[in-house]
């Protein structure tokens, strides 16, 4: 099974900090890899063209985000960049 899962929050995917899943908006479950990448690429064209600035890292871990939107952070006490993400996955692992 391959995952597509999109993500909105304070820092890239590939991180997979201990809250990463806190962060998740929607999760896509296919059965296989051409169809979890038709969905992977659509989300990317549609995030790529409403943000200025894309990376990708780790095969399939895409954030995307804009200067100009951020989130401020209380416990930091200073406003921190707002990512917009996606991850197409392998039985809810990082593909190799």
């Amino acid at each position: 099974m391959f995952q597509v899962i999109e993500l909105q929050g304070e820092y890239e995917p590939w991180w997979f900090f201990d809250d990463w899943k806190e962060q998740i908006s929607q999760i896509k479950t296919f059965e296989t890899f051409d169809e979890a990448l038709i969905d992977y690429q659509k989300k990317y064209d549609l995030l790529y063209n409403n943000y200025p600035s894309c990376k990708t890292k780790k095969n399939y871990l895409t954030a995307f985000w804009d200067d100009d939107q951020n989130r401020y952070c209380p416990e930091c006490e200073d406003d921190i960049q707002l990512f917009h993400s996606i991850m197409l996955l392998k039985e809810h692992k990082v593909m190799e």
